[in-house]
């Protein structure tokens, strides 16, 4: 019975182990534009940026990952100047492995509106973040409650408003 449970301990930690691999190996992120393809978008080139955070009770965590806006100025979508008149009724739609969705204004997320960022992190801490955050969450440091902080997020898509 003991070599048993000892096998069962060896399997939950290679799958913890390969869990945690499979995070730190995410680089990029599906993106669907306005004309309805996807495209997958690669966090390469992208520079790394970090958050400092703390809660209620004062604890300090650190994400680490890229922002969103670069993400989307990679995949295309207009940004800085060419962000006016109906492109200003565009919103962003962050969707989670389990259907959980949250959406951004364009302007919140562009640089020209505001200082902001809006992180797609991938570690918390200098580490991979756990299965049941990631391989990708969405922080959003200046929220007043976080419920946009979007975990398992696995799709961003660009929508106008009519």
């Amino acid at each position: 019975m003991m070599r048993r449970s000892g096998q069962i301990a060896a399997l939950l930690a290679l799958c913890t182990l390969g869990a945690a691999a499979m995070a730190a190996a995410q680089s990029s992120i599906d993106l669907v534009g306005l004309d309805g393809r996807k495209t997958t978008v690669s966090f390469d080139g992208l520079a790394r940026r970090s958050v400092i955070t703390a809660d209620r009770a004062g604890v300090k965590t650190t994400h680490g990952g890229v922002a969103l806006r670069d993400v989307l100025a990679k995949a295309g979508v207009p940004c800085g100047d060419a962000l006016k008149g109906a492109a200003l009724a565009r919103v962003v739609v962050a969707t989670a492995i389990d259907g959980y969705k949250v959406a951004f204004a364009i302007a919140e997320i562009d640089a020209a509106f505001n200082d902001h960022l809006i992180l797609i992190a991938d570690s918390r801490n200098g580490k991979p973040l756990l299965p049941d955050s990631g391989p990708l969450q969405i922080v959003v440091p200046q929220d007043n409650r976080p419920a946009r902080w979007i975990r398992q997020v696995t799709t961003l898509e660009v929508k106008q408003l009519p």
